[in-house]
């Protein structure tokens, strides 16, 4: 009898289908991203490091455009070039400390802290009330990020906080 109900508790609290995964659901995970199949997104899942990140992620989804973060002097005031994204997140040292031109009481990357990073923050890859301390919603004029794009795929999130979370390094 035991044998029965213990297979039956886990068979009804395995709702796991290996073969169709569900895709992320704001509503219940709290990130505005979906799982994609697109080749850029399964090749996230490899990825922790910031060569993926700057020629992989920034280049389509934050400095494509002149007027995102293409140079310092653009309207995002960021500079997330190919060149310039490492310096223009963790200082020219690479140690990070480097303040949002959005919310100035917050570091853009924190290594080995991802919630308490804005940039993180910023990408949806934590809401407000879940970082470290909670952050404040960006202001409406600015948004998160990418501004006026699809949120960025949840593979390319969880790759920048691997990398965030296994040191920030410029590899």
């Amino acid at each position: 009898m035991r044998v029965v109900l213990l297979s039956a508790l886990l068979l009804s609290g395995c709702r796991i289908d290996l073969d169709h995964p569900e895709s992320a659901d704001a509503s219940t995970s709290g990130r505005d991203c979906k799982v994609s199949t697109a080749s850029a997104c399964t090749m996230a899942d490899m990825h922790s490091d910031f060569t993926f990140v700057k020629n992989t992620i920034f280049p389509i989804a934050c400095s494509s455009s002149p007027s995102c973060h293409q140079s310092a002097t653009s309207s995002g005031k960021l500079d997330l070039s190919v060149a310039n994204a490492y310096t223009t997140l963790m200082g020219p040292n690479g140690t990070g400390g480097v303040m949002s031109n959005i919310d100035k009481t917050r570091v853009l990357v924190v290594p080995g802290q991802p919630k308490q990073s804005y940039l993180f923050f910023m990408v949806h890859g934590v809401t407000a009330a879940n970082g470290d301390p909670p952050f404040m919603p960006p202001p409406s004029s600015t948004g998160l990020m990418p501004m006026g794009n699809k949120a960025i795929c949840c593979q390319k999130i969880d790759a920048i906080e691997r990398w965030i979370t296994a040191g920030a390094m410029n590899d």
